[in-house]
């Protein structure tokens, strides 16, 4: 299932409409994807999302494992926007400069 909702967050930058997302849920369910937790896919569609904005914007230093603990932490693009700094910071692994830079190219 990750391949299918990495291709649909990589191909929906900007966010997407119901209509993508039913579009989404009849995709995976052609391929044999059980779809009947549409809210548990959502919320993994949106970590997907939220990883491959960090990837996508190439920020120095910020590698998997760094990306990887932001996502466990902020789970949704729209909460890393709302966090400041000082809460990325508080993820043991980034250092303070590093956070600075994630909660700039986030916004």
């Amino acid at each position: 299932m990750e391949q299918h909702l990495v291709a649909f967050a990589e191909s929906h930058p900007d966010g997407w409409d119901h209509q993508a997302w039913l579009g989404l849920l009849g995709d995976l369910e052609a391929h044999g994807i059980d779809v009947s937790d549409p809210e548990r896919i959502g919320l993994e569609l949106e970590r997907v999302r939220l990883a491959e904005e960090l990837r996508r914007r190439k920020i120095s230093g910020l590698g998997p494992k760094r990306i990887e603990a932001i996502v466990d932490r902020f789970q949704t693009l729209w909460r890393l926007r709302q966090a400041e700094a000082e809460e990325v910071a508080e993820i043991g692994t980034i250092p303070s400069a590093l956070a600075e830079k994630v909660a700039e190219a986030i916004r």
